[in-house]
């Protein structure tokens, strides 16, 4: 049976499962893997959902679209030479499931090289979704997002790629809770490492392509809550904090920096702020994304993560590039203190000048800075 049949037949049999979908329980993922020799296979399951047989094909689709089956193959192939290794990423999103894998090592024949697949369902249909209907107009989405992707994500990426064209569009890509994410293909777009390259938008700035009408797609996932500053999305915002992490962002403060930068690999040099540097790693979810830490030595083995700081993204309702201060001071309320920033001590901090207020979260610490103009410009989190 072709791989095209086999999913003819599992979306048929979904369809056919509508009623079970819209019952099911709080489902949930859990992470399966298969180990041989020096490689390693990872994929989620899903398991909670009210009716067995549903399950089970929601499984089979993560299987199919992510090709576990040929990876595993694979991996009985090269038990005496090579290897191959799985990881996967994203999740439940409302009724909506967006899982990516990227496959690494000695994936088709001896040369090192790394793909993605990815798996997008609209639980409640059965269906495959595409990132064009979370648009408002479907047919313009495209135009309007290579115009973006060229000139706003385009110049964030280092001038040494080996490959760096943002489009065309790939059709592969996943969501989460704070964004849209387009995986490409190594040839197209890599990293510096030669690690097939992905670019993270987040929802703030795609809100204006955005159809965040009551009963869409996007309304469904949660993006308008990502995007709408209340008092809900306030406790939040100050659960996150107090976690130590910001959601799309795989660190946590406290981790070692040194395992972080052997794992994801640098960008460019450390840069030194005041009082300590910041780290740029690979990766779509790292763009603009800085790690913070001490400078106490020119190495940093020693060193662990003191502080994110996002100059791109959402938080709950916190928008960099559109929220006000005075938005967030009515709702959060007035800051514990804060930071004037002038013109010199904006460039020892490596930012603009204008204010920083200062939130305590439990045992850590949000600060919330704006420009000049009062609109938000970095959020960030420290111990």
């Amino acid at each position: 049976m072709t791989s095209q049949k086999r999913w003819i037949r599992l979306f048929s049999f979904l369809a056919a499962c509508l009623i079970p979908f819209g019952g099911m329980a709080e489902p949930t993922l859990t992470e399966k893997s298969l180990s041989l020799g020096g490689s390693r296979i990872t994929y989620p399951a899903v398991t909670g959902m009210e009716d067995a047989e549903a399950e089970k094909a929601v499984n089979d689709a993560i299987v199919s679209g992510g090709h576990i089956a040929d990876y595993l193959t694979r991996m009985s192939e090269l038990i005496s030479s090579g290897k191959i290794t799985t990881e996967w990423f994203g999740g439940l999103y409302g009724d909506y499931l967006s899982i990516a894998f990227l496959a690494e090592g000695d994936v088709e024949d001896s040369r090192n090289t790394s793909v993605w697949t990815a798996v997008n369902l609209n639980l409640t249909t059965g269906q495959p979704f595409t990132w064009e209907e979370l648009f408002a107009e479907s047919e313009n989405a495209e135009e309007e997002l290579i115009a973006y992707l060229e000139e706003s994500a385009a110049p964030d990426l280092s001038p040494m790629l080996l490959n760096s064209r943002v489009t065309p569009v790939p059709e592969t890509f996943r969501i989460d809770e704070t964004g849209l994410i387009f995986l490409y293909p190594a040839d197209q777009l890599c990293t510096l490492h030669d690690r097939a390259g992905d670019i993270h938008l987040a929802w703030c700035e795609l809100q204006p392509l955005l159809n965040l009408d009551q009963g869409s797609p996007a309304d469904r996932i949660g993006i308008p809550e990502a995007l709408t500053l209340t008092a809900e999305s306030v406790e939040r915002i100050r659960t996150i904090a107090g976690g130590g992490c910001v959601p799309g962002i795989p660190v946590t403060i406290g981790e070692s920096l040194q395992a972080l930068t052997d794992r994801y690999h640098l960008v460019t040099d450390p840069d030194v702020y005041e009082g300590g540097r910041m780290f740029s790693l690979e990766g779509g979810c790292f763009r603009r994304v800085y790690l913070l830490t001490d400078f106490l030595s020119e190495d940093w083995e020693n060193s662990v993560v003191q502080g994110i700081r996002m100059d791109r993204g959402n938080l709950s309702g916190l928008c960099i590039g559109s929220t006000s201060c005075e938005e967030w001071r009515m709702l959060l309320g007035e800051p514990d203190y804060t930071v004037v920033f002038d013109e010199q001590k904006a460039e020892i901090n490596r930012t603009v000048p204008g204010e920083c207020d200062y939130y305590a979260c439990g045992a850590y610490q949000l600060r919330l800075q704006c420009s000049q103009d009062g609109v938000l410009y970095s959020i960030i989190l420290t111990e």
